[in-house]
């Protein structure tokens, strides 16, 4: 994300007008105009609430660039829209559009999962394991593409300590199962062994 992208969210103009306070910095954006994408803006916006009236909302949980992530895919730029996703915005789509109730965008989100620009983009492994388990925790469906990628990995022992670093048992134990169902088996090959049918000793041979 671009320091450019920053500096158009943090300003206000006469369109961006509604305020998002977050962990790190205030925001504005077009509550009209995400009302018509989003059950939860459009709730901030037809409601009674006190949000409405004071034109800004409180998300003290979250951090200014991650939501401007998000929002740079969802909103135009200069009349434009980018609607790329990758490994740079994969994980605040996936999140902002669980709580923010975005659902057109779960639904790119899910089309990329399946596509051959995810199964070809070289993930960092811990990003690709937190990208699984956000996905877990969400309920998205048929996020086996996701696991197979991660069984894939050529260290598998970085993948095994990540997972061990989970602290829900249950999750763990099911990444775990769901990871080695994906790994290839790699077959060890046995050891030379010298067999003497009639017990005659091998050093008689040599």
């Amino acid at each position: 994300m671009t320091q450019q992208k920053m500096h158009m969210f943090s300003t206000e103009t006469a369109l961006r007008k509604f305020q998002i306070n977050t962990q790190s910095d205030t925001i504005y954006v077009n509550l009209n105009y995400l009302a018509e994408l989003s059950e939860y803006f459009h709730i901030l916006r037809t409601g009674f609430y006190s949000e409405m009236t004071a034109e800004k909302v409180n998300l003290n949980d979250v951090f200014a660039e991650d939501l401007v992530v998000f929002l740079s895919y969802v909103c135009p730029d200069g009349f434009e829209f980018d609607r790329t996703i990758n490994q740079h915005n994969i994980t605040p789509l996936v999140y902002f559009s669980d709580r923010l109730v975005f659902p057109w965008v779960k639904r790119e989100v899910h089309k990329y999962l399946n596509s051959e620009a995810f199964q070809n983009e070289i993930y960092d492994t811990e990003l690709l394991v937190q990208l699984c388990y956000l996905l877990h925790s969400q309920n998205y469906s048929e996020i086996d593409v996701v696991f197979k990628k991660i069984a894939l990995i050529d260290n598998p022992l970085v993948v095994d300590r990540l997972v061990q670093e989970i602290t829900d048992s249950d999750v763990q134990s099911f990444f775990t199962k769901k990871i080695l169902q994906y790994r290839p088996y790699t077959e060890k090959p046995r050891p030379q062994m010298f067999f003497d049918w009639d017990h005659t000793p091998y050093s008689a041979y040599v």
